[in-house]
């Protein structure tokens, strides 16, 4: 029984770039442990793994990246968020649930918001939805009237099915005790399975064939055939211009080039979803247990959590708490 009291729970962490994920965690740890981008610069390019402890529980907080990354792919940042879900999934760590946050700032859900919200939704799937907590931020930087307008059209439209099936919304109003009044409204739910980890895991499917996969396959799928219609139309235009006009069969040729890197950099990201990420993380937990065991003398759980900070990564800085954390079990 002490084993289980002390494991760790985990809450991932989900939302547009510039959303104020960062800014959240940070308010949750009482001090700033990952890097907070300006306004709607994306920081945090990969997923990390936070360590913190609120009301004497430990909390293995996951920030995530945002689906509209400048930097990196849907296909990039849905397989680092699969293999992470699969890594918990399969090594036993309590998840407690996902929490999403959006602008209240915003002054529409643009196209970037919807499509990260389906993709974060059918991560989740039907059955979990009563583990995920719809946040709205930024609350400082709009007028009270406006915001509870806005926030009227989130629960009536974009968040009504969400909140039709357990998931509830809340304000984050920017301070650590509206942080930890939050999170602590999914430490005390039951641990969840979303359905991107049964899918893996349970189904052993490869990425592209989950229901969050399926979705990013099919938008890669319709850049796809834009793409092919404009290539078509270039190597038209090359082909009508007379010999003598250069310049402007010099751009066609280049424009051609450039839409064919396009291309191709979509089809390569339709064949990374192709693997089975559940698989693949098995056979890396396996090899990584080993080793560990090697190393810590003990429990699952610890064990458990060393493999996923591997897997995920931790920012600088951070270590010395899950050592700690480690000591206290009497792990080290």
């Amino acid at each position: 029984m002490k084993e289980e009291k002390e494991s760790p729970s985990m809450v991932v962490v989900m939302g547009v770039t510039g959303a104020g994920k960062s800014y959240y965690i940070n308010k949750l740890a009482g001090k700033e442990v990952v890097k907070e981008g300006p306004d709607l610069e994306s920081c945090t390019q990969e997923c990390q793994l936070i360590p913190v402890e609120i009301g004497g529980s430990k909390v293995l907080l996951i920030d995530t990246p945002g689906f509209d990354d400048t930097q990196r792919t849907d296909s990039e940042i849905l397989t680092e968020i699969a293999r992470i879900l699969s890594a918990q999934y399969d090594l036993g760590v309590q998840l407690k649930g996902v929490i999403y946050i959006h602008r209240i700032t915003d002054i529409r859900y643009g196209r970037a918001a919807i499509k990260t919200f389906e993709i974060f939704k059918k991560i989740c799937g039907k059955e979990a939805l009563k583990n995920v907590l719809l946040i709205t931020s930024r609350w400082d930087g709009i007028d009270s009237a406006l915001g509870a307008e806005r926030e009227r059209q989130l629960k009536d439209n974009f968040w009504a099915y969400m909140a039709g099936h357990g998931s509830n919304i809340s304000r984050f109003h920017g301070d650590r005790s509206s942080a930890i009044s939050l999170v602590s409204q999914l430490l005390c739910r039951e641990v969840v399975v979303l359905q991107i980890q049964r899918e893996l895991i349970d189904e052993g499917k490869t990425l592209d064939a989950t229901v969050a996969g399926s979705y990013v396959c099919d938008n890669l799928e319709k850049m796809k055939q834009q793409l092919h219609e404009e290539l078509a139309s270039l190597e038209k235009l090359r082909q009508d211009l007379i010999e003598d006009d250069r310049a402007m069969k010099r751009q066609a040729r280049l424009d051609w080039e450039q839409e064919s890197a396009r291309l191709k950099a979509v089809q390569n990201q339709q064949v990374s979803l192709q693997r089975p990420v559940g698989i693949e993380v098995q056979q890396e937990i396996k090899k990584k247990r080993s080793s560990f065991k090697k190393v810590l003398s003990s429990g699952a759980i610890p064990i458990a959590v060393s493999i996923l900070a591997a897997i995920v990564g931790i920012p600088p800085g951070v270590t010395e708490l899950l050592t700690g954390w480690f000591t206290d079990s009497g792990c080290s």
